[in-house]
């Protein structure tokens, strides 16, 4: 396959990932309580924090959902964890700057208090980025084109990053329905206030047991603080201890549970599914970045395969592990337009939201 056609195909397929991406994130923001069209109801427990983060980058091609976002924030912000947030900064100085803009918003307009040791951090690893300082403009037509400057109109909190975009003024959203089984989190967090105790919960709710190193890595927590409230819980006399091998592991009766969270017969319940949310999104990062810049450029044949088989791998293994009936993993072994084929499809599969859900 010539280079030129490599290019053509990535070119097309950056057009396609990008719009099955907004659906995506359209589609969970919906469930969360913007005004959009929710579509196809996913059976998974969306995490908040790793869509938050992964969103802000996404949306600077759809500035619609961008403002949406920040409209939400003063609603429903209060349930954002932002010890989790601390845990997902993004590494790259670019999404680093987009991500302090919206904290530094969101602490103009929302709450102050929750959002200031946050924008803090932001500001300080900010400030130590060997990059220059110059102006870089938020929104960006789906071509990757930039949209124009904002002249006199640019917002305060996003310029303090150097990043220019209009002053925001967003339509404040609705509260999160807090009884749809993809925001278990936000029930939880409402019950039992927002931190490790409460996602320590969601997790126990959507496996047999777990052990504290393994649910620690799961819910984005340091492992001395979910090992202090895994005891904690233990004492209520609701969550349970056993022995596994060597180690001790934590689980509950689920199916009490779930009658008392949600006031439906067990029998008749559907549970949702765990998602490794924080997995997954950094990489279909991966995934469009190398895309992004094959439509552009074409890096070495070995490194953009190798980085694109590992980012869906970590895609194939996760989805896997919650359930879904993931389509097969393209093999690098195929001849490059097929491996290249096989790969657009399983990643679009994936965003589609048409992938099975497992009994």
């Amino acid at each position: 396959m010539t280079q030129l056609s490599t290019t053509n195909f990535f070119s097309r397929f950056r057009e396609s990932f990008l719009e099955a991406v907004l659906k995506f994130l359209w589609r969970q923001w919906s469930a969360l309580g913007l005004m959009g069209t929710a579509g196809v109801e996913d059976e998974w427990i969306i995490d908040p924090e790793a869509l938050f983060v992964f969103s802000v980058g996404m949306a600077r091609y759809e500035p619609r959902l961008f403002d949406e976002i920040l409209g939400w924030l003063p609603t429903n912000g209060e349930w954002l964890d932002t010890a989790r947030l601390k845990r997902m900064l993004p590494k790259d100085e670019r999404s680093l700057r987009v991500f302090g803009g919206t904290i530094q918003w969101a602490q103009k307009m929302a709450d102050e208090r929750k959002w200031q040791g946050l924008a803090r951090i932001c500001g300080d690893i900010y400030k130590n980025q060997p990059i220059a300082d110059s102006v870089e403009v938020l929104f960006k037509e789906q071509n990757g084109t930039d949209y124009p400057l904002s002249g006199n109109n640019v917002d305060p909190s996003f310029a303090a990053y150097f990043i220019d975009r209009p002053l925001a003024n967003p339509r404040i959203a609705m509260s999160v329905p807090m009884t749809a089984s993809t925001n278990l989190r936000f029930l939880l967090r409402a019950l039992l206030g927002v931190g490790s105790r409460s996602e320590c919960i969601a997790f126990l709710l959507t496996h047999e047991a777990g052990q504290v190193h393994q649910i620690a890595g799961e819910i984005g927590f340091f492992w001395l603080s979910v090992s202090q409230t895994l005891a904690d819980l233990t004492r209520s006399g609701l969550v349970l201890t056993r022995s596994h091998g060597k180690r001790v592991e934590y689980w509950l009766s689920q199916r009490k549970w779930w009658v008392f969270l949600t006031h439906q017969d067990a029998d008749q319940f559907k549970p949702p599914k765990w998602v490794n949310w924080s997995a997954i999104f950094p990489a279909l990062v991966i995934v469009w970045e190398t895309v992004d810049s094959l439509s552009k450029e074409q890096p070495s044949e070995y490194f953009t395969a190798s980085r694109l088989q590992q980012a869906l791998e970590v895609l194939h293994r996760e989805f896997s592990r919650a359930g879904v009936d993931v389509p097969p993993l393209p093999s690098m072994a195929l001849p490059p337009d097929m491996y290249q084929k096989t790969m657009a499809t399983f990643v679009l599969r994936l965003l589609s939201g048409k992938s099975t859900v497992k009994a």
